[in-house]
């Protein structure tokens, strides 16, 4: 079994993006509390970090479309199974979803303590505080923020993933078909129903009722997410188990 080292190998391509992604965060923060000796009383300068978590979202996602192909040749080369690559992949799956919980976790935490000496420039406000706060029964602290974004980051890191496999298995009509066809279908559907209210009034309240069954808490939001991993984590292996090299 080779899963460590290819655990190390995956993990290893991460690590310069999620650096580079924080730098860019620290950076607008520290160039925002320079600026301050320069600030008069009009200007309308303000910081905030008000749900950065949906932005790490979608580098997340992002990292995750990046995440396959150069590291499945590698693997390959040096005779590491598509197994052993994809239980290694859960593992770094994992280690980077912590990775920027964390990190978000503290970013934000940076920001609230600037906004405690320069409250007029600086506030922070993690997106679990956004979404769950308004109820006033949803638990609070940086635990929570933490396992909120954990989780979040696990289920879009999964698509992401499995959309990489799934391109890389499509042949060239079949990646045309599925990323132009994709767009244009939910255009399409979106527009029927915008043009007949009838359906609307069905589709709509379906959804909106799925989506507040399946997060309207953090322990659902848990649950939800960890089911989609495992979905998105299963169909992944069935493409990956039978890749080849192209």
């Amino acid at each position: 079994m080779k899963i460590y080292p290819s655990f190390r190998l995956q993990l290893r391509d991460h690590i310069p993006a999620v650096i580079i992604y924080y730098i860019v965060l620290i950076s607008m923060a520290l160039l925002s509390l320079a600026l301050i000796p320069f600030m008069t009383p009009d200007d309308n300068v303000h910081v905030t970090t008000n749900g950065v978590t949906a932005v790490t979202i979608i580098f997340a996602f992002i990292c995750s479309l990046c995440a396959f192909k150069d590291s499945f040749f590698l693997s390959i080369q040096h005779s590491v199974s598509r197994r052993t690559q994809f239980i290694a992949r859960l593992g770094t799956l994992g280690a980077v979803c912590a990775v920027l919980a964390l990190g978000d976790e503290l970013y934000t935490l940076m920001l609230t303590g600037l906004g405690r000496l320069f409250p007029t420039v600086f506030s922070g406000e993690s997106l679990y505080q956004m979404i769950y706060s308004y109820d006033g029964m949803s638990p609070k602290g940086s635990v929570f923020d933490i396992i909120f974004s954990f989780f979040s980051f696990l289920a879009v890191s999964s698509l992401g993933y499995l959309l990489t496999v799934l391109n890389y298995r499509l042949n060239k009509i079949g990646k045309v078909l599925f990323w132009a066809g994709t767009p244009i279908a939910v255009v399409l559907i979106a527009s029927y129903i915008s043009a007949h209210p009838s359906v609307a009034g069905i589709i709509i309240p379906f959804l909106t009722g799925l989506i507040w069954a399946l997060f309207s808490s953090l322990p659902r939001m848990i649950i939800s997410c960890t089911l989609l991993t495992v979905v998105f984590s299963g169909l992944t292996w069935l493409l990956m188990r039978r890749a080849g090299v192209k």
